[in-house]
């Protein structure tokens, strides 16, 4: 087995078309895993192996890839680099103990990669960074530096300089041996001593940073730097590894992933900077049930500590959780406590997994990702540990969901079968929720993006065989009234035999909004009797769950009952709940009856800049400003907009932010619908129960 020390588990990480999925593809290529290399384009590259991600050219799930290299085992999790995929990005930083950020050598510094920026300095992640595409046209190099730094700060040095520009990129200069290298077809790295004079500039001006980087943390090695000595290439190296453990320093690489420019050295970041497990020298938690914490060291020797944080269930294969050791040894039939659910659980097989490939290994340690087939008891973020030393690892934190659109099946019949995919894709993704609302009778999905809902589509009508379709949910209405109003209703029916007979009269009135419904019994001298009182009342309700004037559940009403009339035979708890029932319904109408709609308190997070043009779309929405509070070089917008605005509001705002802003919402209170809206939905309510 590999020691610890002699392991990396990096996370891989980009905006979409970066080339990440094509420099790990360059890699494996390189080391002689795969007897040629794929292209994205193609849909046959190794990581997106997948279905749809073949048909989609893109990736849509992490990717687990494992590779040896100078003695190291290096496990390479090749993430998704869309917005609506977030979930699988955050839970595979979690698992990581570093980050290698893609950058593409044409564009600026992306959100996507803003964003994940920001979450590996949530998890304390060391990183580096590859310039990629650097053969393209437009491509950069030392402009795609001074994006970095102006993103992310100084502490983005470069390492090496491209040889050549655009398609004439050929090599780099490596400023830590000072020497050129070139690369054959596969990747494999030639050194010279010629450099080419062109590059000198660059050279001067980087190999400066890089060596103030290296001596910063070193007080004896900086001692020699300011006296003006040469350091030793195994000085760099080491302060440049301790300056990325110590986040003071991102080495940026070059690459051309598609022409293998700039692999090996590539995998000689990964060896060289980044750090092994160990960085993190201890797993912290909590007991079970408790809130008392817990520390493990990060050892073999120490008690077991693991992590499920992603499950896949594929349609041919089943069920393979991916799981992170933290500290101890995990082996094949082990009792292990599963410490979310509470359950001793065994594993019969443990797997090493490479791409959608899988083979058993005999034991796993501290420090390796590995896989568990076909287990229906570990779910994602579940903790594993020994039963004599319990620990909850804390679990990822997802972002809330943006979207949510109501499915349904085409058949009717497929109903069952379609909440039975919904819920194991529910179990899958951590970010993807399922709800039968019972309000509106549809089932109704959320998701971080359309990409994303679109791909559980997908999954239904390949895997499934399931036709199914998606629309904006219906909004869950409601009515009440604004005036006094009183009525009577008597319902007789006589059809021989005994008949039915109830006679009542209502008051009804606006309650305040929020103040529910209010029944008053106001009979003198026994007109209606008592013991009928009751069935009036559920009348009452019946007739509010059916709606006024478009269906919809009224609310915030009093109906006081102050008169009536029975009859000693044909009077009957039914015929008072009827008479009840239409009494309500006919008063009602008559009291100037309106529509609420649920609004929303929502939270919009943007850059400055995207400021006005998210408060005039909240405007066009027929939303509210609330109020502003600026939070780390953002306004954080507090809104007030009607939910039927907001469906699709997660398109809209990354649009207009280019996706950098983010939200929150949840249904706040209930105002009534503008009258000319309000005549629209009555309308199309009433065609819905003419076509019924």
């Amino acid at each position: 087995m590999v020691e610890v020390a002699q392991k990396r588990n990096v996370a891989v990480v980009a905006h979409h078309g970066a080339g990440k999925t094509s420099l790990v593809e360059a890699i494996l290529y390189m080391l002689g895993n795969v007897d040629r290399m794929g292209k994205t384009e193609d849909g046959n590259t190794f990581s997106d192996f997948t279905d749809e991600e073949r048909d989609r050219k893109v990736s849509i799930h992490s990717s687990l890839i494992h590779a040896e290299y100078k003695k190291h085992s290096i496990n390479l999790l090749d993430l998704p680099g869309y917005a609506d995929f977030i979930g699988e990005v955050k839970s595979c930083l979690h698992a990581c103990g570093a980050a290698m950020f893609i950058i593409n050598a044409t564009s600026p510094v992306e959100v996507e990669t803003e964003k994940a920026w920001g979450y590996a300095d949530d998890f304390d992640l060391a990183r580096v960074a590859v310039v990629n595409q650097l053969d393209k046209e437009r491509a950069d190099f030392h402009q795609a530096v001074n994006d970095l730094q102006a993103a992310f700060g100084k502490r983005c040095v470069p390492i090496q300089v491209p040889i050549g520009k655009e398609a004439d990129f050929k090599g780099v200069v490596d400023l830590i041996s000072m020497k050129a290298v070139t690369f054959d077809s596969k990747g494999k790295a030639s050194l010279s001593d010629e450099i080419p004079a062109e590059c000198q500039d660059l050279i001067d001006e980087y190999r400066e940073m890089m060596m103030d980087c290296a001596a910063e943390v070193d007080e004896a090695v900086m001692e020699k730097y300011l006296a003006g000595e040469t350091l030793s290439r195994e000085e760099m190296l080491a302060g440049l590894k301790k300056a990325v453990s110590a986040k003071t320093c991102i080495p940026i690489l070059c690459s051309s992933a598609t022409k293998a420019i700039g692999t090996e050295l590539v995998l000689d970041g990964i060896v060289d900077f980044l750090p092994s497990p160990e960085r993190h020298n201890e797993v912290h938690g909590h007991r079970p049930g408790s809130e008392e914490s817990v520390t493990i060291k990060v050892s073999d020797d120490s008690d077991l500590s693991a992590l499920c944080f992603k499950t896949r269930i594929d349609p041919h294969a089943g069920r393979l959780s991916l799981v992170r050791i933290w500290s101890g040894t995990l082996k094949p039939d082990q009792g292990v406590l599963n410490s979310t659910t509470g359950q001793v659980v065994k594993f019969h097989n443990l797997l090493q997994i490479n791409g959608k490939n899988q083979k058993n290994i005999s034991e796993a340690q501290a420090g390796d990702i590995i896989g568990i087939a076909k287990h229906d008891d570990l779910g994602t973020d579940d903790s594993l540990c020994s039963p004599s030393n319990p620990i909850v690892i804390p679990p990822t934190e997802y972002p809330p969901p943006t979207i949510q659109m109501a499915i349904h099946a085409d058949d009717m019949k497929d109903d069952e079968k379609l909440g039975t995919h919904l819920h194991k894709i529910e179990e899958e993704d951590p970010t993807f929720h399922v709800r039968r609302d019972p309000e509106t009778h549809q089932t109704v999905i959320t998701g971080m993006g359309e990409l994303h809902l679109d791909t559980i589509v997908y999954h239904l009508k390949h895997y499934a065989n399931l036709n199914v379709a998606l629309s904006t949910p219906k909004v869950a209405y409601r009515e009440t009234v604004t005036a006094h109003a009183e009525g009577s209703y008597r319902h007789k029916k006589q059809s021989g035999g005994r008949g039915q007979f109830g006679e009542v009269h209502f008051k009804i009135d606006p309650m305040p909004r929020g103040g529910g419904f209010q029944f008053e019994d106001a009979i003198v001298g026994g007109v209606v009797p008592g013991k009928f009182i009751p069935a009036v009342e559920k009348g009452v309700v019946a007739a509010m769950d059916r709606g006024i004037q478009a269906g919809f559940p009224v609310v915030d009403v009093k109906v006081t009952l102050f008169d009536g009339k029975d009859h000693p035979v044909d009077s009957s708890e039914a015929a008072f709940k009827m008479a009840g029932s239409m009494c309500f319904r006919n008063t009602a109408r008559t009291a100037k009856p309106i529509l609420l709609e649920p609004i929303v308190r929502a939270e919009i997070t943007v850059p400055d800049e995207y400021m006005g043009d998210t408060m005039s779309d909240i405007s066009g929405k027929r939303g509210k400003v609330m109020g502003m509070d600026a939070s780390n070089g953002c306004q954080v917008i507090s809104a007030e907009v009607p939910l039927a605005e907001m469906f699709r509001y997660s398109i809209d705002l990354r649009a207009i932010t280019r996706g950098r802003g983010s939200f929150r919402m949840d249904v706040d209170h209930y105002e009534p619908v503008p009258s000319e809206i309000a005549a629209d939905i009555i309308a199309a309510s009433k065609m819905e129960e003419v076509e019924e």
